[in-house]
């Protein structure tokens, strides 16, 4: 019997993580797959990212638009009503046997809503963690709640969601799907990643930026990413690939900032999205990464670099040795910066464990959804597993 599994993207780095699951999914004989891509892949303002995909060889996917122009928190809030509305239109069209979501975008709980209204199982990846500094947090594990499987990247990730209520048999340590990219894609060249980009910065001293709003602050995006290029032209003799913001509120006041500073400075090159084998190839020969994402926790330490995250977004969650925390001042950050550039430092992190699996993530899911799916008595319907009795 074929069942159909619905995978959803959002985010250029979204897709990246569930890439290897994707194909998996296409190349089962007993799975339909059924792609849907939406939110900022569809804009132009972030890069068209769907072309990504459409690269990768998925042409049969379906699309689901939603409103991205206003990035506040208003904006984010219509965003996701709107998503709850649109993917219950599309459920109701495709009949998905199961949904399957990556993270905490606010427009992937209103995936959730829909899915779990109308009785769709629904397989959460990357839950349980913990980021104190946005308003993913509470929308992560919102997306608990309404999950029936869970797939977290720790063992520290798979308690909290055993302590939020969920059944340990449903809860399935399976490792960061970021680990599985870094351990399994053959990276480009630097001269074959300095030919791509068009970029001769690469060929030297550079580091990888990317910094996000913290979105549980008011108003501090501004501020705090000219704290950030303070920082960066104390280090002028380094050159910055510097990815974009995403769609969250303050997000577009940060990218304008990129790239009206980037006219002025010669050693900088900004750009909407490198894609994932760009990216992890920048990771990979770059001094460190710069920022606040969450691929700098996750993938960055996994190829021995060093990571400076700045600010609270990241807050609360596993941090490897390799990560240097500093707040969102330029002075911490060019000692940051100092640190993570000695030698010292950067021969301490090259044999650090990594908590986040041994990169078979995506072979994991896809055998659990199976024998999930294959149940001639699946019953959605869930208890609350209740740690104190």
């Amino acid at each position: 019997m074929m069942h159909n599994v619905c995978i959803v993207t959002s985010t250029r780095a979204e897709y990246g993580l569930l890439r290897p699951l994707i194909f998996k999914v296409k190349n089962e004989h007993d799975l339909n797959l059924q792609l849907v891509v939406s939110g900022t892949h569809l804009s132009e303002k972030f890069g068209n990212t769907q072309n990504e995909i459409i690269a990768d060889g998925f042409y049969n996917f379906f699309t689901v638009e939603l409103p991205l122009d206003d990035d506040s928190k208003k904006g984010m809030a219509i965003a996701t009503g709107t998503a709850t509305q649109k993917f219950a239109k599309l459920f109701s069209e495709i009949s998905p046997n199961i949904v399957v979501v990556l993270g905490d975008r606010y427009e992937m709980l209103g995936v959730a809503i829909a899915a779990h209204m109308m009785g769709i199982p629904l397989a959460h990846m990357c839950g349980g963690d913990v980021t104190e500094g946005a308003v993913d947090d509470a929308i992560r594990h919102c997306i608990t709640k309404l999950s029936y499987l869970h797939f977290p990247g720790c063992e520290q990730s798979a308690k909290r969601i055993i302590q939020m209520g969920e059944e340990p048999d449903r809860v399935f340590n399976v490792g960061e799907p970021g680990i599985e990219n870094c351990l399994n894609i053959k990276l480009l060249s630097r001269e074959e990643l300095s030919k791509q980009i068009g970029f001769e910065g690469i060929k030297s001293n550079y580091s990888v930026v990317t910094f996000h709003p913290a979105t549980m602050e008011n108003n501090t995006a501004e501020k705090q990413v000219r704290a950030l290029i303070n920082a960066m032209d104390v280090y002028n003799d380094m050159s910055f690939v510097i990815t974009k913001a995403n769609a969250d509120s303050g997000g577009r006041i940060i990218n304008e900032i990129w790239d009206e500073e980037a006219k002025h400075r010669d050693n900088w090159l900004v750009v909407n999205s490198l894609g994932m084998l760009r990216y992890l190839s920048a990771v990979k020969y770059a001094s460190m990464v710069i920022g606040n994402s969450s691929s700098g926790l996750v993938e960055v330490p996994a190829l021995g670099v060093p990571t400076i995250n700045i600010g609270d977004r990241q807050k609360g969650r596993m941090m490897a040795d390799s990560v240097i925390s500093c707040d969102a001042e330029t002075d911490a950050i060019v000692n940051a910066i100092k640190i993570g550039l000695s030698s010292e430092f950067v021969k301490r992190i090259k044999n650090i464990t990594l908590p986040f699996g041994n990169g078979n993530t995506s072979e994991q899911v896809i055998r659990i959804i199976s024998d999930f799916l294959k149940k001639t008595d699946l019953i959605i319907e869930k208890k609350f597993y209740d740690m104190a009795n």
